[in-house]
């Protein structure tokens, strides 16, 4: 795949992020079957992925422990603040107790996930942030440690087991998803590792991405996808494996479109997808507007204007700061 830099950015990867991004807002709104099923066939797992893809590698405990400083602060604490915030936003448009939505958001941030525990609806889309720091912490843990062409077997092993205990119970601060995000993060790296190896433009190659394809389409024709965030694994093996080809397929595409000038909307999306997951997270929909919208196309195409004006009015205000200290 054919990598395009600019920046010290990769373009066809802030694309894919982009479109997966815009999707999820998207699956929290549509309804259809069809359509949930093709995004939720790779949209959070393409993340993970994505990092491991683009992560440097860390061999040295004095680069994993700087690292991991940096990602808490970075994720962890950000997952908590937005946690908080929409906690203040519960108090002021829902007028819940104080003392009440504190307690709920010191679940909140415990747990890490909506619904499974005690019913918390307080986390959001923040759970991704929370395991995302847990699960780059045990990758590059085990990158210290371990040489990592060994590490997919130890983190596909470790997965199923998270699958197993998922099915039972779920974890505090979702420890129960963190090995199956930190294997899609080896994913990543793995396939950047064998990319100069490939050419889909040879017979094999063309065989190899048509057989990619194929399993990605014929799973989404039977309706299974993953949803990470509800510990939603049928078939398991195969889900994961539809989400790792879903995510091939698009950043194909993705790559394709970086060679275009008219998506560079879809860039500048897709350098700033925490900023977008942080508005979404506290746009005020689920407790506020959104249930004086009967149509859900309407809320989403609603929705998605709200949090890409926000992010742009977010991205001039970050500009004008910047330019300010440079005077």
């Amino acid at each position: 795949m054919e990598k395009r830099v600019k920046n010290g950015r990769i373009e066809w990867v802030d694309i894919a992020k982009a479109i997966a991004i815009i999707l999820m807002v998207v699956g929290h709104e549509c309804p259809q079957r069809s359509i949930i099923t093709f995004i939720f066939s790779f949209h959070m797992p393409l993340f993970f992925i994505m990092s491991g893809y683009t992560a440097g590698k860390i061999t040295t405990w004095s680069k994993f422990f700087n690292k991991s400083k940096k990602n808490f602060i970075m994720t962890w604490l950000l997952a908590a603040l937005m946690i908080i915030l929409l906690g203040f936003e519960i108090i002021v448009v829902q007028g819940k107790g104080v003392s009440h939505t504190l307690c709920l958001d010191l679940k909140g941030i415990i747990w890490g996930s909506n619904y499974g525990v005690d019913n918390l609806n307080n986390v959001g889309v923040m759970w991704f942030l929370i395991v995302f720091f847990w699960a780059k912490l045990l990758y590059n843990f085990l990158e210290v440690i371990v040489p990592n062409k060994y590490n997919g077997l130890l983190l596909g092993i470790l997965s199923y087991f998270a699958f197993v205990i998922s099915s039972k119970m779920w974890l505090p601060q979702a420890f129960d998803i963190v090995p199956i995000a930190a294997f899609f993060m080896w994913t990543g790296s793995y396939l950047k590792s064998i990319q100069s190896k490939l050419d889909f433009n040879t017979t094999q190659g063309s065989l190899l991405l048509a057989a990619i394809f194929i399993f990605w389409i014929a799973m989404m024709q039977n309706y299974i996808y993953i949803d990470m965030s509800v510990r939603h694994y049928p078939l398991f093996i195969f889900s994961i494996l539809e989400a790792i080809a879903g995510t091939i397929c698009i950043s194909l595409i993705s790559n394709c479109f970086s060679k275009i000038g008219e998506f560079k909307a879809l860039k500048i999306i897709g350098r700033h997808t925490l900023a977008v997951l942080c508005i979404h997270h506290l746009d005020l929909y689920w407790l506020w507007w959104g249930s004086s919208i009967s149509k859900w196309y309407f809320a989403l195409i609603l929705r998605l204007l709200i949090d890409l004006t926000v992010l742009f009015l977010f991205l001039m205000f970050k500009k004008y700061i910047k330019e300010r200290k440079v005077k």
